[in-house]
């Protein structure tokens, strides 16, 4: 970027204290969101409460930032779950800005590191829970430890860097994405550790890591198995549109103008390499067989310096408009969240708004002049998500909820993993959408999932045909 005499004197401190306001304000209005949990956000809620070393499609990590959360605040409200993001992307920033402090001039490193912070994708992950957020605060700080290490840093740095990557692998298995890049890097001399020290990080990320894969080793090796199936590889295949979709949406991702300073910045040297990795090879997933935008957002971090690196000031000032306006208008999208309808009435983002109230009703019901503990089942994993959150947020004592299992293929959700239906004894209730015939219809959710109750003979019935019900 061109030095300009209208950038700050001091533009590592102005870009610090940018990167500080824009976390105050996401934490600021976070109390007065009207988002509820959706249905994975109330899984990684469900994992705060087990803390395990291991859950069924990811790894643990964000389970227990959630845990943490609801501790220190005294509080299991969906705005009390979401307050560590804002954080880990906060700490990313920063360390971004440093390692950008390290490869470039002040301003430049000082745009990176404000560049990170107002990414679109960064910013919905300040609002909402996901396991992206805290891999990508150890990625920043594994790639900043790393070029430290490689300048001769102490076995003290080699230790926290090994720890930094074993975090990240356990907030999100696409970290291996970024070590493909590093890996790689290792052709330049100002990214190549020393064999000893290399070992001492791989030996830390894996004593980190190990709890994890005694626990995948003791459930079947559930997360992995269910990474492998979200890969969906059945062979080559050629999917050229969907690849191209894939390249489509990262320019909403990080941005029209960061997206394409990448693409022109990509020849060069070790950053390129870091931030094209995880983009080809979600790439080349893609065109296989398709990839969520969100696959390849661990490149954002490198890129973020890579985009700096290219961005005049003009361009420089035209994506910090536009990040930056999306960055300070999304937590007030989350307060207006209830007022926000469609032509027929319906919420816009329906995935977050009253997604409570239709579960709230049923345990209302099924709770009704009860004379015994209830036992409550579903075959549907949203449902289960907000029957696992309500009842143990809320406290509904004697409420005992299960996942009804398919017979003759392994488990597919954490619920059925965890949590299934085996000898509990009835009667039952059943929340669906399709009903066994020995049910009885009892009332209408939200007009298109119902509750029924199942009395002992028929709770048996849905054992034994349980892989009947689509």
């Amino acid at each position: 970027m061109q030095k300009s005499a209208h950038w700050p004197a001091d533009p590592v401190r102005a870009a610090i204290w940018a990167i500080l306001a824009l976390t105050a304000w996401r934490l600021a209005l976070m109390p007065f969101s009207r988002l509820e949990l959706f249905v994975d956000e109330a899984q990684y809620w469900l994992w705060g409460r087990e803390l395990a070393f291991g859950a069924y499609s990811k790894p643990p990590l964000v389970g227990w930032l959630i845990r943490a959360a609801n501790e220190i605040a005294g509080s299991d409200a969906p705005w009390v779950a979401r307050l560590p993001w804002p954080i880990c992307h906060a700490i990313a920033a920063l360390a971004v800005l440093a390692l950008g402090r390290r490869l470039a001039p002040p301003d430049v490193a000082a745009l990176a590191g404000v560049t990170y912070a107002t990414l679109p994708a960064i910013s919905l992950g300040s609002l909402l829970i996901s396991t992206d957020s805290p891999m990508l605060m150890f990625l920043a700080l594994s790639l900043l430890l790393w070029h430290r290490q490689a300048a001769g840093a102490g076995r003290l740095n080699a230790l926290a860097l090994g720890a930094a990557i074993g975090l990240a692998m356990m907030s999100k298995y696409a970290m291996l994405f970024a070590l493909a890049g590093l890996a790689v890097t290792a052709i330049w001399p100002a990214w190549r550790l020393r064999l000893t020290d290399l070992l001492i990080v791989a030996l830390t990320a894996l004593l980190v890591l190990a709890p994890n894969l005694i626990w995948n080793m003791q459930h079947d090796m559930a997360t992995m198995r269910h990474t492998a199936e979200n890969a969906d590889f059945h062979g080559l295949a050629l999917h050229p549109d969907l690849a191209l979709r894939f390249l489509a949406e990262q320019f909403v991702v990080a941005g029209p103008v960061v997206f394409a300073a990448i693409v022109l910045g990509l020849r060069r040297g070790p950053l390129a390499v870091l931030t094209a990795a995880p983009l080809l090879i979600c790439t080349l997933q893609a065109l296989n067989a398709g990839a969520n935008a969100n696959w390849a957002v661990g490149a954002y971090v490198s890129g973020a310096i890579l985009a700096a690196l290219v961005l005049s000031r003009r361009w420089a000032i035209a994506s910090l408009a536009i990040n930056g306006t999306l960055a300070l208008a999304l937590p007030l999208v989350a307060i207006a969240a209830d007022h926000l309808r469609r032509a027929d009435g319906s919420p816009m983002l329906d995935r977050y708004v009253g997604v409570e109230a239709p579960m709230t009703a049923a345990l209302n019901r099924i709770t009704e002049n009860r004379q015994a503990p209830a036992l409550v089942i579903s075959d549907d994993r949203a449902v289960l998500a907000q029957l696992f959150y309500l009842t143990r947020r809320d406290h509904w004592e004697g409420v005992t909820v299960r996942a009804l299992p398919a017979k003759d293929r392994a488990p597919n959700s954490h619920y059925e993993l965890l949590y299934p239906l085996t000898t509990q004894p009835g009667p039952g209730w059943l929340v669906t959408d399709t009903a066994p015939a020995c049910a009885a219809q009892t009332a209408v959710l939200d007009g298109k999932m119902r509750l029924y109750r199942l009395d002992q003979v028929c709770l048996d019935q849905m054992r034994s045909i349980a892989s009947a019900i689509p």
